[in-house]
């Protein structure tokens, strides 16, 4: 092992002999914190911390978002969450043609999936949770219920997008009736956000079944959209089976498809028997990434969506056959927009389960079109299919698409280190988890090192690299090269572990807001 410069780090972790959350408010921390001091265990404290955070940070993972976890029981056995939602019925390529659409569009009422995060949550409490539900949510509404200062990262979301945001009028009415901008520090209350926890609050299926859904169907089918009440109704979660790797003594557990968890495994497998580099900044790390990320992601648009539609197995995805097959076919790359706006956290418990979660809207505030009543901000998920009718991830009816949203488990066999990461950062995600995981791996970074090393990211489909001052100079031929500063906002992660002695750690990222807490 190569071990590289170690640097001062800007945020330090939280160290519990009980146990620990990290997530991206100090609000939705506190308030799993409180659900673990309330007798909660670790899935408790995980629904009250993704609702808190589907109210203080509702551009990133808000009510009308998806939602996945991992969830490690203190046996060691994992299981998967999906909380994403599907196409609604009527959404269609006849729809959009006859719309004069030639693709799904990025923003707006046809723009989005029927919201999978309540029912995602409701799978994984009544599996795994301990605490009642009413319980969870109150733990929510009170803190929240009076408002709440803002963070930076929602008082600049909320300026810059006032604009786009305010032609939706459910949208300007949550966000913009009583201040038109904002800072820090400023006291915001969503009313219409509060309704939706106190009417979910004795039964989570009222989303999907009651008022709520005939609200949000109603609002939707009013301003062009075809998410129907049927589609809500229909809706259910789903448990699981993660997806697994073994690498040099380590399970590396990871999402399934309909996520690119697969393509954080093809890039593990890729890069693990790369020689160290001289340190974990250099110039030729970079260029040697850079070619596994294009085998890795061009196998994610030829072959990953809806399991259901996939033609490929995952054994057969995840041997090295097919990777040394496909090392050549860099082909139907699809250029996007690598960046989005996603929500991470984590939470351990005395027990040793542990929670890898991750909520989102897909891009901030994601479909823009915003249920008044309840203030619900639809996600733009729908954005991500394609209208090729023989692509795994073509659009059809209750289809959900290839998801950006992924999240990791490793457990070090060998020492007994249990490590939870995962970070914002949209397509460009599976690249990040690479990077922090061989920080950590095979820099010798300790986690928090790991988590602030700066960054580099390829623009998927083109020829451009990012990365943060730290880095050197990196020079590829045919490649386009931009310097951002550092700390930038190239992913927002946090993470928590079980070490060997079995305290647990919680870490969050410089980049970002969050705050690691603990049980002392």
């Amino acid at each position: 092992m190569i071990l590289s410069t170690v640097f001062n780090v800007f945020k330090h972790p939280f160290y519990s002999s009980s146990a620990v959350v990290s997530s991206e408010t100090p609000y939705a921390s506190l308030i799993g914190l409180k659900t673990l001091l309330n007798g909660g265990n670790a899935v408790d404290a995980a629904v009250a911390t993704s609702l808190a955070l589907a109210i203080t940070v509702p551009h990133l993972g808000g009510l009308g978002g998806d939602f996945f976890a991992l969830v490690m029981n203190p046996n060691g056995k994992v299981s998967f969450i999906n909380g994403s939602g599907y196409a609604p019925a009527k959404l269609t390529p006849e729809l959009l043609k006859s719309r004069g659409l030639s693709k799904v569009p990025l923003e707006g009422p046809l723009s989005a999936v029927v919201p999978g995060m309540i029912d995602g949550l409701r799978v994984m409490w009544e599996k795994f949770g301990s605490l009642e539900w009413p319980k969870i949510v109150d733990l929510v509404i009170n803190p929240l219920n009076q408002g709440f200062p803002l963070s930076n990262s929602l008082a600049s979301a909320l300026n810059n997008l006032k604009d786009v945001l305010s032609k939706d009028l459910g949208s300007k009415e949550t966000y913009y009736k009583v201040k038109d901008s904002y800072q820090a520090g400023d006291v915001i209350k969503f009313d219409g956000m509060i309704k939706t926890l106190k009417t979910i609050k004795e039964d989570p299926r009222v989303f999907y079944e009651g008022d709520i859904a005939l609200k949000l169907s109603e609002y939707v089918e009013s301003v062009g959209g075809v998410i129907s009440y049927d589609d809500m109704r229909k809706y259910k979660a789903e448990i699981g089976t993660p997806i697994k790797i073994h690498l040099e003594g380590r399970d590396i557990y990871e999402m399934p498809p309909n996520t690119q968890g697969i393509t954080t495994l093809h890039l593990l497998m890729l890069l693990s028997r790369e020689e160290s580099f001289k340190n974990s900044r250099s110039a030729e790390r970079v260029s040697s990434y850079l070619k596994a990320f294009k085998i890795a992601y061009s196998i994610r648009d030829s072959f990953i969506g809806d399991l259901r539609y996939m033609n490929v197995s995952l054994d057969e995805l995840l041997s090295e056959e097919f990777l040394s097959r496909h090392r050549d076919d860099i082909i139907n790359l699809t250029q996007v927009k690598g960046d989005g706006d996603t929500t991470y956290f984590t939470v351990v418990d005395s027990e040793g389960t542990v929670v890898s979660g991750i909520q989102s809207l897909f891009y901030p505030f994601g479909s823009k079109v915003t249920e008044p009543t309840y203030g619900i901000t639809l996600n733009c998920r729908a954005s991500s299919f394609v209208l090729n009718v023989n692509h795994p991830n073509s659009l059809a009816p209750h289809k959900k698409p290839l998801h950006t949203l992924s999240a990791m488990i490793v457990v070090d066999t060998e020492t007994n280190r249990t490590l939870s990461l995962g970070l914002s950062g949209g397509h460009f995600r599976p690249q990040l988890h690479a990077e922090i995981y061989f920080n950590i791996f095979k820099y010798g970074l300790n986690t928090q090192e790991a988590i602030e090393h700066p960054r580099f990211v390829w623009h998927i489909g083109s020829d451009l690299i990012e990365f943060e001052e730290g880095f050197e100079e990196v020079r590829i031929e045919g490649v386009k090269t931009s310097k951002v500063k550092y700390p930038s906002r190239l992913g927002v992660s946090a993470a928590a572990e079980i070490l060997p002695n079995k305290v647990r750690v919680a870490y969050s990222d410089i980049r970002g807001d969050g705050l690691p807490l603990g049980v002392v």
